[in-house]
């Protein structure tokens, strides 16, 4: 008789953590999401969720911002860690340290944070108009949102990134630069060969975070930009109740989001080879 190693009895918690709060959940969406009321299956709620107009404008709107949230967020936490490796060692570690405190924050508190500095009545609304200068800046747009998820996402990236530049090392750039290599053609032909598969997987964090992205949206648009997430949230509110549809649409987030997810990996892979 076969005997079980000891060992897998650890991964019995983890497993038990994973089925009961992952996968389980997941199953009774997508099983309610097929359910019609007479008891069979039906996928007309999938359907509609890419034929309604509000529920495909709210995916297109959600796979653009996620999509510039996402390139935004790698492009500035890039440059963020490049300039963070090179600091000395006790600053890197402090400013590190500042880096993570955007991940904790509430997303309320910073929605709100950012209405008192950029809303119509904002601070800096204010001082321009104190100046003699029309407002300029309007968090309520998608320019504003725009705006306001860098806050989290470019120390996220960051983080991602610090550690990836200290493994290329100053060498690799020295040894470019030596070579005859100037400005871009040190970041195109060296630098980002090398660090593609950080970017690539800070990108993925970035991604799958903005995918949900809930809170602080809801806090400073309210329901008058088009988000998946938040159609996801008006469904199962009291005024339009409908489960079965938010579970749809749900599971479209969720693929959406697993797709993406395997593109960037999948690039990750072929760039890491």
């Amino acid at each position: 008789m076969r005997r079980i190693n000891p060992d897998l009895l650890f991964l019995l918690p983890g497993l038990f953590f994973i089925a009961l709060f992952y996968l389980y959940p997941v199953a009774v969406i997508v099983v309610r999401s097929l359910l019609a009321e007479d008891g069979g299956l039906t996928f007309a709620r999938y359907l509609k969720a890419f034929t309604a107009p509000a529920y495909l404008e709210a995916w297109r709107n959600s796979l653009w911002f996620v999509t510039a949230s996402t390139l935004i967020a790698a492009l500035g936490g890039t440059f963020v860690g490049y300039w963070t490796a090179k600091l000395p060692l006790r600053l890197k570690n402090l400013l590190l340290s500042f880096y993570s405190i955007p991940v904790t924050l509430s997303g309320l508190v910073v929605a709100f944070g950012f209405i008192v500095l950029m809303g119509r009545n904002g601070v800096f609304n204010q001082i321009l108009l104190a100046l003699g200068l029309p407002r300029l800046f309007n968090v309520y747009s998608w320019g504003g949102l725009l705006s306001v998820f860098p806050f989290y996402n470019i120390p996220l990236v960051a983080l991602v990134m610090t550690p990836v530049f200290e493994q290329v090392g100053r060498e690799l750039v020295e040894a470019a630069r030596a070579s005859g290599a100037r400005g871009f053609a040190v970041w195109r032909y060296v630098l980002i060969p090398n660090i593609l598969p950080g970017i690539l997987a800070g990108s993925s964090v970035v991604w799958a975070l903005m995918m949900g992205a809930f809170g602080t949206a809801l806090a400073i648009t309210g329901f008058a930009k088009n988000l998946l997430a938040l159609q996801i949230y008006s469904l199962v509110s009291e005024s339009s109740f409908d489960l079965p549809q938010a579970d749809a649409l749900a599971v479209v987030l969720m693929a959406t989001s697993g797709l993406g997810l395997w593109l960037l990996a999948r690039w990750e892979r072929r760039w890491r080879r």
